[in-house]
Protein backbone atom coordinates (compact mmCIF):
# COMPACT_ATOMS: atom_id res chain seq x y z
CA UNK A 1 0.00 0.00 0.00
CA UNK A 2 1.31 3.45 -0.91
CA UNK A 3 2.40 5.67 1.95
CA UNK A 4 -0.08 8.25 3.08
CA UNK A 5 0.62 11.84 2.19
CA UNK A 6 -0.04 14.98 4.21
CA UNK A 7 -0.41 18.39 2.59
CA UNK A 8 1.18 21.05 4.81
CA UNK A 9 2.44 24.61 4.46
CA UNK A 10 0.94 28.08 4.29
CA UNK A 11 1.87 31.37 5.91
CA UNK A 12 2.68 32.31 9.52
CA UNK A 13 2.89 35.89 10.78
CA UNK A 14 1.33 37.79 13.68
CA UNK A 15 -0.10 41.18 12.73
CA UNK A 16 -0.65 44.45 14.61
CA UNK A 17 -3.62 46.50 13.42
CA UNK A 18 -2.07 49.81 14.48
CA UNK A 19 1.34 49.32 12.89
CA UNK A 20 1.18 51.32 9.62
CA UNK A 21 4.07 49.43 7.99
CA UNK A 22 2.72 46.61 5.83
CA UNK A 23 4.65 43.35 5.89
CA UNK A 24 5.88 42.64 2.37
CA UNK A 25 7.28 39.59 0.67
CA UNK A 26 10.88 40.53 1.46
CA UNK A 27 10.15 40.19 5.18
CA UNK A 28 9.41 36.46 4.85
CA UNK A 29 11.61 33.42 4.98
CA UNK A 30 10.27 31.30 2.13
CA UNK A 31 10.79 27.58 1.63
CA UNK A 32 9.03 24.98 -0.47
CA UNK A 33 9.02 21.33 -1.40
CA UNK A 34 11.66 18.96 -0.10
CA UNK A 35 13.80 21.86 1.12
CA UNK A 36 10.98 23.07 3.39
CA UNK A 37 10.66 19.59 4.88
CA UNK A 38 14.41 19.19 5.30
CA UNK A 39 14.83 22.53 7.07
CA UNK A 40 11.87 22.01 9.41
CA UNK A 41 12.56 18.38 10.32
CA UNK A 42 13.66 18.07 13.94
CA UNK A 43 12.99 21.73 14.78
CA UNK A 44 10.77 22.97 17.58
CA UNK A 45 8.32 24.45 15.08
CA UNK A 46 4.76 23.63 14.13
CA UNK A 47 5.85 22.34 10.72
CA UNK A 48 8.57 20.33 12.44
CA UNK A 49 5.92 18.75 14.67
CA UNK A 50 3.67 17.90 11.73
CA UNK A 51 6.61 16.27 9.96
CA UNK A 52 7.41 14.27 13.11
CA UNK A 53 3.82 13.02 13.31
CA UNK A 54 3.84 12.03 9.65
CA UNK A 55 7.16 10.20 9.81
CA UNK A 56 6.09 8.35 12.95
CA UNK A 57 3.07 7.15 10.96
CA UNK A 58 5.20 6.19 7.95
CA UNK A 59 3.69 9.01 5.89
CA UNK A 60 5.10 11.67 3.60
CA UNK A 61 4.70 15.45 3.84
CA UNK A 62 4.21 17.74 0.86
CA UNK A 63 4.85 21.46 1.34
CA UNK A 64 3.90 23.58 -1.69
CA UNK A 65 5.18 26.69 0.08
CA UNK A 66 5.90 27.94 3.59
CA UNK A 67 6.13 31.67 4.34
CA UNK A 68 7.32 32.71 7.83
CA UNK A 69 7.88 36.24 9.10
CA UNK A 70 8.39 38.15 12.31
CA UNK A 71 5.37 39.90 13.75
CA UNK A 72 4.59 43.28 12.22
CA UNK A 73 2.00 45.28 10.39
CA UNK A 74 -0.68 43.57 8.28
CA UNK A 75 0.60 41.38 5.46
CA UNK A 76 0.27 42.76 1.96
CA UNK A 77 -2.77 41.29 0.22
CA UNK A 78 -0.64 40.17 -2.72
CA UNK A 79 1.60 38.10 -0.44
CA UNK A 80 -1.33 36.24 1.08
CA UNK A 81 -2.85 35.77 -2.38
CA UNK A 82 0.39 34.17 -3.59
CA UNK A 83 0.46 31.69 -0.72
CA UNK A 84 -3.23 30.90 -0.98
CA UNK A 85 -2.96 30.27 -4.70
CA UNK A 86 -0.09 27.82 -4.20
CA UNK A 87 -1.94 25.93 -1.46
CA UNK A 88 -5.23 25.79 -3.38
CA UNK A 89 -3.46 24.64 -6.55
CA UNK A 90 -1.85 21.79 -4.60
CA UNK A 91 -5.24 20.89 -3.10
CA UNK A 92 -6.83 20.72 -6.56
CA UNK A 93 -4.09 18.34 -7.75
CA UNK A 94 -4.94 15.94 -4.94
CA UNK A 95 -2.61 13.01 -4.21
CA UNK A 96 -2.82 13.48 -0.43
CA UNK A 97 -4.91 11.99 2.37
CA UNK A 98 -5.16 14.88 4.83
CA UNK A 99 -4.17 18.50 5.35
CA UNK A 100 -2.24 19.77 8.40
CA UNK A 101 -1.48 23.49 8.45
CA UNK A 102 1.31 25.18 10.48
CA UNK A 103 -0.17 28.68 10.74
CA UNK A 104 -0.29 31.44 13.36
CA UNK A 105 -3.93 32.48 13.55
CA UNK A 106 -3.29 36.16 14.30
CA UNK A 107 -2.53 37.45 10.81
CA UNK A 108 -4.26 40.31 9.00
CA UNK A 109 -4.16 41.81 5.54
CA UNK A 110 -5.57 45.21 4.61
CA UNK A 111 -8.58 43.46 3.08
CA UNK A 112 -9.04 40.52 5.47
CA UNK A 113 -9.67 40.23 9.21
CA UNK A 114 -9.23 36.44 9.13
CA UNK A 115 -6.99 35.30 6.26
CA UNK A 116 -6.22 31.93 7.89
CA UNK A 117 -9.94 31.26 8.10
CA UNK A 118 -10.29 32.15 4.43
CA UNK A 119 -7.47 29.76 3.50
CA UNK A 120 -8.97 26.89 5.50
CA UNK A 121 -12.47 27.50 4.16
CA UNK A 122 -11.28 27.53 0.55
CA UNK A 123 -9.26 24.36 1.09
CA UNK A 124 -12.35 22.73 2.56
CA UNK A 125 -14.41 23.78 -0.45
CA UNK A 126 -11.92 21.99 -2.71
CA UNK A 127 -11.40 18.74 -0.78
CA UNK A 128 -14.91 18.31 0.57
CA UNK A 129 -16.00 17.06 4.00
CA UNK A 130 -14.27 13.68 3.98
CA UNK A 131 -10.64 14.83 3.95
CA UNK A 132 -9.32 15.69 7.44
CA UNK A 133 -8.07 19.27 7.86
CA UNK A 134 -6.17 20.10 11.02
CA UNK A 135 -4.12 23.14 12.00
CA UNK A 136 -1.61 24.31 14.60
CA UNK A 137 -2.06 27.89 15.85
CA UNK A 138 -0.16 30.18 18.19
CA UNK A 139 -1.74 30.63 21.62
CA UNK A 140 -2.28 34.30 20.66
CA UNK A 141 -4.42 33.48 17.64
CA UNK A 142 -7.68 35.24 16.85
CA UNK A 143 -9.92 32.17 16.51
CA UNK A 144 -13.10 32.68 14.49
CA UNK A 145 -16.23 30.57 13.94
CA UNK A 146 -15.30 30.39 10.24
CA UNK A 147 -12.01 28.71 11.11
CA UNK A 148 -13.61 26.30 13.56
CA UNK A 149 -16.35 25.33 11.12
CA UNK A 150 -13.89 24.42 8.36
CA UNK A 151 -11.14 22.84 10.49
CA UNK A 152 -11.61 19.39 12.00
CA UNK A 153 -9.08 19.82 14.82
CA UNK A 154 -7.36 23.07 15.80
CA UNK A 155 -4.45 22.75 18.23
CA UNK A 156 -3.06 25.80 20.03
CA UNK A 157 0.17 26.30 21.93
CA UNK A 158 -0.26 25.45 25.59
CA UNK A 159 2.65 27.54 26.85
CA UNK A 160 3.41 31.25 27.15
CA UNK A 161 6.34 31.91 26.84
CA UNK A 162 6.02 29.51 23.92
CA UNK A 163 8.06 26.34 24.26
CA UNK A 164 5.74 23.78 22.63
CA UNK A 165 5.58 24.80 18.99
CA UNK A 166 6.75 21.38 17.85
CA UNK A 167 4.45 19.56 20.25
CA UNK A 168 1.51 21.61 18.96
CA UNK A 169 2.29 20.67 15.37
CA UNK A 170 2.57 17.05 16.51
CA UNK A 171 -0.93 17.25 18.05
CA UNK A 172 -2.35 18.58 14.77
CA UNK A 173 -0.56 15.90 12.75
CA UNK A 174 -1.52 13.07 15.10
CA UNK A 175 -5.16 14.16 14.99
CA UNK A 176 -5.18 13.93 11.19
CA UNK A 177 -3.88 10.35 11.31
CA UNK A 178 -6.30 9.40 14.08
CA UNK A 179 -9.14 10.56 11.85
CA UNK A 180 -7.77 8.68 8.84
CA UNK A 181 -7.53 5.53 10.95
CA UNK A 182 -11.11 5.91 12.19
CA UNK A 183 -9.94 6.36 15.77
CA UNK A 184 -11.17 9.93 16.15
CA UNK A 185 -14.51 11.60 15.48
CA UNK A 186 -13.76 15.14 16.69
CA UNK A 187 -16.69 17.04 18.16
CA UNK A 188 -15.79 20.50 19.41
CA UNK A 189 -17.12 22.32 22.45
CA UNK A 190 -16.01 25.94 22.61
CA UNK A 191 -16.77 29.29 24.20
CA UNK A 192 -15.79 32.87 23.40
CA UNK A 193 -15.17 35.65 25.92
CA UNK A 194 -15.00 39.34 24.84
CA UNK A 195 -11.96 40.20 26.95
CA UNK A 196 -8.22 40.68 26.72
CA UNK A 197 -5.43 39.35 28.89
CA UNK A 198 -3.01 42.20 29.50
CA UNK A 199 0.33 41.17 30.84
CA UNK A 200 -0.35 38.66 33.58
CA UNK A 201 -0.81 35.86 31.12
CA UNK A 202 2.11 33.50 31.49
CA UNK A 203 0.96 29.89 31.57
CA UNK A 204 3.53 29.03 34.24
CA UNK A 205 1.98 31.51 36.68
CA UNK A 206 -1.48 32.00 38.17
CA UNK A 207 -4.22 32.38 37.07
CA UNK A 208 -3.63 30.71 33.67
CA UNK A 209 -1.41 28.04 35.17
CA UNK A 210 -4.34 26.53 37.05
CA UNK A 211 -6.66 26.58 34.04
CA UNK A 212 -4.09 24.83 31.86
CA UNK A 213 -3.41 22.25 34.58
CA UNK A 214 -7.12 21.44 34.74
CA UNK A 215 -7.35 21.14 30.95
CA UNK A 216 -4.22 18.97 30.79
CA UNK A 217 -5.56 16.65 33.47
CA UNK A 218 -8.74 16.12 31.47
CA UNK A 219 -6.73 15.11 28.41
CA UNK A 220 -4.42 12.84 30.39
CA UNK A 221 -7.42 11.13 32.01
CA UNK A 222 -8.97 10.46 28.60
CA UNK A 223 -12.02 12.62 29.35
CA UNK A 224 -11.39 14.78 26.27
CA UNK A 225 -9.21 14.34 23.20
CA UNK A 226 -7.57 17.76 23.10
CA UNK A 227 -7.90 21.24 24.61
CA UNK A 228 -6.67 24.75 23.82
CA UNK A 229 -7.07 28.11 25.54
CA UNK A 230 -6.46 30.98 23.12
CA UNK A 231 -5.48 34.38 24.54
CA UNK A 232 -5.89 36.59 21.49
CA UNK A 233 -3.17 39.00 20.40
CA UNK A 234 -4.13 42.26 22.09
CA UNK A 235 -3.54 44.60 19.14
CA UNK A 236 -6.02 43.25 16.60
CA UNK A 237 -8.89 45.59 15.77
CA UNK A 238 -11.09 42.82 14.40
CA UNK A 239 -14.68 41.63 14.92
CA UNK A 240 -15.07 39.13 17.74
CA UNK A 241 -11.74 39.81 19.44
CA UNK A 242 -11.38 37.85 22.66
CA UNK A 243 -10.53 34.59 24.35
CA UNK A 244 -11.56 31.17 23.05
CA UNK A 245 -11.66 28.03 25.21
CA UNK A 246 -11.90 24.72 23.34
CA UNK A 247 -12.12 21.01 24.00
CA UNK A 248 -12.58 18.14 21.54
CA UNK A 249 -14.41 14.99 22.43
CA UNK A 250 -14.16 11.75 20.50
CA UNK A 251 -17.77 12.00 19.47
CA UNK A 252 -20.04 14.29 21.42
CA UNK A 253 -18.72 14.55 24.95
CA UNK A 254 -20.61 15.91 27.92
CA UNK A 255 -17.26 16.04 29.73
CA UNK A 256 -15.84 18.35 27.04
CA UNK A 257 -18.84 20.66 27.33
CA UNK A 258 -18.63 20.76 31.12
CA UNK A 259 -14.88 21.41 30.99
CA UNK A 260 -15.24 24.30 28.53
CA UNK A 261 -18.03 25.86 30.58
CA UNK A 262 -15.96 25.66 33.76
CA UNK A 263 -12.73 26.96 32.20
CA UNK A 264 -14.52 29.83 30.46
CA UNK A 265 -16.28 30.84 33.68
CA UNK A 266 -12.98 30.76 35.59
CA UNK A 267 -11.24 32.76 32.88
CA UNK A 268 -13.91 35.46 32.98
CA UNK A 269 -13.85 35.53 36.78
CA UNK A 270 -10.05 36.05 36.64
CA UNK A 271 -10.21 38.95 34.17
CA UNK A 272 -8.95 41.57 36.63
CA UNK A 273 -6.07 39.36 37.73
CA UNK A 274 -4.96 39.01 34.10
CA UNK A 275 -3.98 42.68 33.95
CA UNK A 276 -0.34 42.74 34.99
CA UNK A 277 2.15 45.33 36.17
CA UNK A 278 5.84 45.62 35.35
CA UNK A 279 8.92 47.29 36.85
CA UNK A 280 9.97 50.64 35.44
CA UNK A 281 12.88 51.04 33.04
CA UNK A 282 14.66 53.52 35.29
CA UNK A 283 14.78 51.21 38.29
CA UNK A 284 16.17 48.37 36.16
CA UNK A 285 18.87 50.59 34.69
CA UNK A 286 19.75 51.84 38.19
CA UNK A 287 20.35 48.23 39.19
CA UNK A 288 22.58 47.75 36.15
CA UNK A 289 24.64 50.82 37.06
CA UNK A 290 25.04 49.57 40.64
CA UNK A 291 26.11 46.20 39.28
CA UNK A 292 24.32 42.86 39.04
CA UNK A 293 25.76 39.33 39.07
CA UNK A 294 24.50 38.69 35.53
CA UNK A 295 23.48 40.88 32.58
CA UNK A 296 19.96 42.32 32.67
CA UNK A 297 18.02 41.21 29.60
CA UNK A 298 15.17 43.69 29.26
CA UNK A 299 12.03 43.20 27.19
CA UNK A 300 10.84 46.57 25.85
CA UNK A 301 7.11 46.12 26.38
CA UNK A 302 6.10 49.25 24.48
CA UNK A 303 7.91 48.30 21.27
CA UNK A 304 7.61 44.54 21.06
CA UNK A 305 8.27 43.39 17.53
CA UNK A 306 7.10 40.02 18.86
CA UNK A 307 3.68 41.68 19.20
CA UNK A 308 3.84 43.45 15.85
CA UNK A 309 5.38 46.81 16.82
CA UNK A 310 7.86 48.45 14.39
CA UNK A 311 10.99 48.13 16.55
CA UNK A 312 12.17 51.73 16.13
CA UNK A 313 11.34 53.09 19.59
CA UNK A 314 14.13 55.13 21.18
CA UNK A 315 12.73 55.06 24.73
CA UNK A 316 15.37 52.64 26.02
CA UNK A 317 18.13 54.32 24.01
CA UNK A 318 17.32 57.74 25.49
CA UNK A 319 17.27 56.22 28.98
CA UNK A 320 20.70 54.66 28.54
CA UNK A 321 22.18 57.88 27.16
CA UNK A 322 20.71 59.85 30.06
CA UNK A 323 22.23 57.67 32.78
CA UNK A 324 25.15 60.01 33.32
CA UNK A 325 27.54 57.08 33.27
CA UNK A 326 28.41 54.56 30.60
CA UNK A 327 27.67 50.87 30.97
CA UNK A 328 28.07 48.14 28.35
CA UNK A 329 24.68 47.87 26.68
CA UNK A 330 23.18 46.64 23.40
CA UNK A 331 20.06 48.20 21.88
CA UNK A 332 18.36 47.23 18.59
CA UNK A 333 16.73 49.89 16.41
CA UNK A 334 14.91 49.40 13.11
CA UNK A 335 16.11 52.13 10.77
CA UNK A 336 16.79 51.39 7.11
CA UNK A 337 18.22 54.84 6.42
CA UNK A 338 20.62 54.56 9.34
CA UNK A 339 21.76 51.17 8.07
CA UNK A 340 22.38 52.59 4.60
CA UNK A 341 24.43 55.50 5.94
CA UNK A 342 26.59 53.27 8.12
CA UNK A 343 27.17 50.77 5.34
CA UNK A 344 28.09 53.55 2.94
CA UNK A 345 30.65 54.86 5.44
CA UNK A 346 32.10 51.38 5.91
CA UNK A 347 33.37 49.35 8.84
CA UNK A 348 35.85 51.33 10.90
CA UNK A 349 34.41 54.70 9.89
CA UNK A 350 33.21 57.33 12.36
CA UNK A 351 29.69 58.48 11.52
CA UNK A 352 26.98 60.71 12.91
CA UNK A 353 23.53 59.32 12.25
CA UNK A 354 19.99 60.04 13.44
CA UNK A 355 18.03 56.86 14.16
CA UNK A 356 14.63 55.62 15.34
CA UNK A 357 11.45 57.39 16.27
CA UNK A 358 9.97 57.35 12.77
CA UNK A 359 6.90 55.24 13.59
CA UNK A 360 7.17 54.81 17.35
CA UNK A 361 6.46 58.28 18.69
CA UNK A 362 6.85 57.74 22.45
CA UNK A 363 10.33 59.31 22.21
CA UNK A 364 12.06 61.39 19.50
CA UNK A 365 14.84 60.19 17.18
CA UNK A 366 18.38 60.02 18.56
CA UNK A 367 21.47 61.49 16.92
CA UNK A 368 24.55 59.38 17.65
CA UNK A 369 28.21 59.64 16.75
CA UNK A 370 30.12 56.40 16.82
CA UNK A 371 32.21 53.85 14.97
CA UNK A 372 30.74 51.34 12.53
CA UNK A 373 32.06 48.05 13.89
CA UNK A 374 30.10 45.67 11.67
CA UNK A 375 27.82 45.87 8.63
CA UNK A 376 26.45 43.60 5.97
CA UNK A 377 23.79 42.80 3.40
CA UNK A 378 22.43 40.10 5.67
CA UNK A 379 23.21 37.35 8.15
CA UNK A 380 21.82 33.89 8.88
CA UNK A 381 21.20 32.28 12.23
CA UNK A 382 19.76 29.18 13.87
CA UNK A 383 17.76 29.59 17.09
CA UNK A 384 19.62 28.19 20.08
CA UNK A 385 16.28 27.74 21.84
CA UNK A 386 14.60 26.25 23.67
CA UNK A 387 11.82 28.29 22.01
CA UNK A 388 11.87 27.35 18.31
CA UNK A 389 15.20 25.56 18.75
CA UNK A 390 16.75 24.72 15.39
CA UNK A 391 14.60 27.20 13.48
CA UNK A 392 16.55 29.04 10.79
CA UNK A 393 16.15 32.77 10.29
CA UNK A 394 17.72 35.54 8.27
CA UNK A 395 18.57 39.14 9.15
CA UNK A 396 18.46 41.63 6.29
CA UNK A 397 20.76 44.64 5.85
CA UNK A 398 22.34 45.68 9.14
CA UNK A 399 25.01 47.83 10.75
CA UNK A 400 26.45 47.89 14.26
CA UNK A 401 27.39 51.30 15.66
CA UNK A 402 29.49 51.62 18.83
CA UNK A 403 29.38 54.85 20.80
CA UNK A 404 31.55 54.48 23.89
CA UNK A 405 30.29 51.39 25.72
CA UNK A 406 26.92 51.54 23.97
CA UNK A 407 26.29 49.21 21.02
CA UNK A 408 23.38 50.10 18.73
CA UNK A 409 22.33 47.36 16.32
CA UNK A 410 20.59 48.88 13.30
CA UNK A 411 18.55 46.75 10.92
CA UNK A 412 16.50 47.55 7.84
CA UNK A 413 13.72 45.24 9.02
CA UNK A 414 12.29 44.74 12.52
CA UNK A 415 13.27 41.73 14.64
CA UNK A 416 12.16 40.63 18.09
CA UNK A 417 15.59 39.32 19.22
CA UNK A 418 13.88 36.52 21.13
CA UNK A 419 17.01 34.44 20.69
CA UNK A 420 20.56 35.66 21.44
CA UNK A 421 21.67 34.31 18.07
CA UNK A 422 20.18 37.42 16.45
CA UNK A 423 22.77 39.57 18.19
CA UNK A 424 25.54 37.06 17.58
CA UNK A 425 24.77 36.89 13.86
CA UNK A 426 25.73 40.58 13.69
CA UNK A 427 28.84 40.23 15.80
CA UNK A 428 27.48 41.27 19.20
CA UNK A 429 27.82 38.96 22.21
CA UNK A 430 24.92 39.53 24.66
CA UNK A 431 26.76 37.86 27.54
CA UNK A 432 29.39 40.62 27.48
CA UNK A 433 26.84 43.40 28.05
CA UNK A 434 25.47 44.69 31.29
CA UNK A 435 22.12 45.51 29.66
CA UNK A 436 20.59 43.88 26.59
CA UNK A 437 17.35 45.19 25.08
CA UNK A 438 15.00 42.81 23.28
CA UNK A 439 11.82 43.65 21.35
CA UNK A 440 9.86 40.95 23.14
CA UNK A 441 7.71 40.68 26.22
CA UNK A 442 7.85 36.99 27.16
CA UNK A 443 9.44 34.72 24.65
CA UNK A 444 12.98 36.03 25.07
CA UNK A 445 12.94 34.88 28.70
CA UNK A 446 13.36 31.23 27.69
CA UNK A 447 16.22 31.72 25.27
CA UNK A 448 18.22 34.25 27.32
CA UNK A 449 17.81 32.49 30.67
CA UNK A 450 21.31 31.01 30.47
CA UNK A 451 22.83 34.45 29.84
CA UNK A 452 21.21 36.81 32.29
CA UNK A 453 18.27 37.95 34.39
CA UNK A 454 15.25 38.44 32.14
CA UNK A 455 12.83 41.28 32.94
CA UNK A 456 9.94 42.79 31.00
CA UNK A 457 9.90 46.55 31.61
CA UNK A 458 6.99 48.97 31.51
CA UNK A 459 7.65 51.27 28.57
CA UNK A 460 5.22 53.32 26.46
CA UNK A 461 4.56 52.56 22.82
CA UNK A 462 2.52 50.80 20.21
CA UNK A 463 2.58 47.42 21.97
CA UNK A 464 2.14 48.64 25.52
CA UNK A 465 -0.68 47.01 27.43
CA UNK A 466 -2.20 50.47 27.91
CA UNK A 467 -4.88 49.56 25.37
CA UNK A 468 -7.07 52.54 26.26
CA UNK A 469 -4.51 54.63 24.37
CA UNK A 470 -5.08 52.69 21.13
CA UNK A 471 -7.79 53.63 18.57
CA UNK A 472 -9.90 50.47 18.72
CA UNK A 473 -13.13 50.72 16.75
CA UNK A 474 -14.09 47.39 15.16
CA UNK A 475 -13.17 45.09 18.06
CA UNK A 476 -15.17 46.78 20.77
CA UNK A 477 -16.90 46.11 23.08
CA UNK A 478 -14.42 44.10 25.15
CA UNK A 479 -13.12 44.07 28.71
CA UNK A 480 -11.34 46.06 30.13
CA UNK A 481 -12.30 48.98 27.88
CA UNK A 482 -16.01 48.25 28.26
CA UNK A 483 -18.13 47.27 31.25
CA UNK A 484 -19.68 43.96 30.22
CA UNK A 485 -21.93 41.41 31.87
CA UNK A 486 -20.96 38.05 30.37
CA UNK A 487 -22.19 34.52 30.94
CA UNK A 488 -20.05 32.20 28.81
CA UNK A 489 -22.04 30.14 26.31
CA UNK A 490 -20.75 26.74 25.16
CA UNK A 491 -21.21 26.04 21.47
CA UNK A 492 -20.78 22.77 19.60
CA UNK A 493 -19.33 21.91 16.21
CA UNK A 494 -19.28 18.37 14.94
CA UNK A 495 -17.54 17.12 11.82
Amino acid sequence: MAARRILAGGIAQESHSFNPILTGRDSFTITEGAEAVRRARGTNSTLGGIIAAAEAAGAEVTVPVMFRAQSGGPVEDAVFAEVKAAMLDAARKGNFDAIALPLHGGMLTPALHDPEGVLIQELRAIVGPAVPITAAFDLHAHVTPATLNACDVLAGYLTNPHADQGATGRRAGDAAFAMLDGRLDPVLAWAHLPMLTLGNDRTDEAPLQGLHARARAAVEAGKVYDTSIFNAQQFLDVPGLGQVVMAYGNGRSEEAEVLVAALAAELWAAREALIGTYPGLEECLARAVAGTPRPLILGDQGDRVAAGAPGDSTVTLHALLNLGTEIPAAVPITDAEGVARCRAAGVGAAVTVTVGGRYSTAAPPVTLTGEVVAAGEGASLVYAGPAEKGQRAHVGPYAVLRAGKLTVVLTAFPYAYIDPEYYRAMGVEPAKQRVVITRSGYHFTLNYAAIGECITVDTPGMSSYRVAELPFTVARPFYPLDDLDVTPQVRLRRR
